[in-house]
């Protein structure tokens, strides 16, 4: 049985000291004062750090010493990453890339390092560029289990650049506002990243439309019921040769008439595709989900938005424009479920950006001109359709 704390002679009359939480200690000299002791930041012996006075209720202490549970320890990883969260640099950031920051905060944080601790848990100036370099080449490469039997952890060369660069932009920014001395992710090079299209083949991409459309008729809340949007998602993705992002913001503006109008990004082309008949019916069926959605927030035809350009063909269930994040929560669970329902393989996985590329193989004709690319150079990256040539030696 522990030894029970020594009554300090001046202590405050109303604390009991036998409460009083663990790590917080009582230093009598003066007044008096409650204080922690904390790793000294480089790295040797503790530093004390004074953190209430003497008229500190014993709530007050209690609360402290739970919030230091939470709290990261000044200098470390965790520390830097949560600092930046909070700064006017990460509130100008734009939605989709603070929510992205924040799902590589998450994993950073938690990372197990050799020897058992958490990558959170590590000191910013106490780690060298070697560190972050073999770092960033573990998480490209993969590495085995980490206990006998574990299974071992795939690389991922788009996960290390990411990591990498939000590492470099985080540490700079400390290393700007006195948290850090230096950034150690600073001069590290990027891996080389394998060119993955994941076009999935013309029978797989059919087959999980259909479980999606099946999965659509499923009642709200019944298991493995996924959105309509879905499947007419990657009908249209597929017709019109379309990115996601340029799936998702799609609007009345965009399909009025017997022509889609494209809305290209990264340089490319738009153009006007001729509507068939099943881009016809996705349409439809985003139209009326939406004017459904709508109905129960009270818009109808006399309030909706006169413009069509403000008539979003995606929406949540809150009747706003579907968000990116949105969407990758929901094609991701597709996915899962597609895989374990049997529809296809975890190798036979894909993203929406995949029916782009399966849209511009099979495009017959001009295929420049339907995809909206402006060079050979950017066809070359989608066409992946194998050309019939001649012999050597004959014409």
């Amino acid at each position: 049985m522990a030894r029970p704390r020594k009554v300090p002679s001046n202590l405050p009359k109303h604390i009991d000291y036998g409460k009083v939480p663990q790590g917080i200690y009582w230093d009598g000299t003066g007044r008096g004062r409650w204080y922690v002791r904390d790793q000294h930041p480089e790295g040797f012996g503790t530093k004390c750090k004074t953190v209430a006075g003497p008229a500190a209720r014993l709530s007050d202490l209690h609360a402290i010493a739970e919030a230091r549970g939470s709290e990261a320890q000044r200098g470390t990883v965790a520390y830097v990453i949560d600092q930046h969260a909070k700064s006017l640099a990460f509130s100008q950031l734009g939605a989709t890339t603070q929510q992205h920051y924040r799902d590589y905060a998450k994993a950073i944080k938690v990372f197990p390092l050799k020897n058992g601790s958490k990558l959170g848990d590590a000191v910013v100036d106490r780690l060298s560029p070697g560190f972050i370099r073999k770092l960033i080449d573990i998480i490209a490469l993969g590495r085995p289990g980490t206990k006998p039997g574990d299974a071992a952890i795939p690389g991922y060369p788009t996960k290390a650049n990411h990591w990498l660069s939000y590492l470099r932009r985080v540490f700079g920014w400390a290393r700007e506002h006195d948290h850090v001395t230096n950034n150690p992710a600073a001069g590290i090079k990027k891996v080389k990243e394998k060119r993955d299209h994941r076009m999935p083949e013309r029978d797989v991409f059919r087959r999980v439309q259909d479980y999606a459309r099946r999965c659509s008729e499923r009642g709200a809340r019944e298991k493995g019921a996924l959105p309509v949007y879905l499947w007419a998602a990657m009908e249209l993705a597929y017709q019109a040769r379309l990115r996601g992002i340029e799936v998702r913001t799609l609007t009345d503006h965009h399909v009025e008439g017997e022509v889609l109008q494209t809305n290209r990004r990264k340089g490319s082309r738009d153009n006007l595709v001729r509507k068939g008949e099943q881009t016809e019916v996705a349409i439809k069926v985003l139209q009326d989900r939406r004017a459904a959605i709508w109905a129960k927030r009270g818009i109808t035809q006399l309030n909706a938005p006169l413009s069509p350009k403000m008539r979003p063909l995606f929406v949540s269930e809150d009747g706003e424009m579907l968000t990116a994040h949105g969407w990758h929560t929901t094609w991701g669970r597709f996915m899962r479920n597609a895989v374990r329902d049997g529809v296809i393989t975890a190798e036979e996985r894909f993203a929406l950006h995949g029916l782009k590329h399966r849209g511009v193989t099979d495009t017959n004709g001009n295929k420049k001109e339907a995809s909206g690319h402006k060079t050979d150079a950017m066809l070359h990256v989608y066409d992946h359709s194998l050309p019939v040539v001649a012999e050597s030696g004959r014409e």
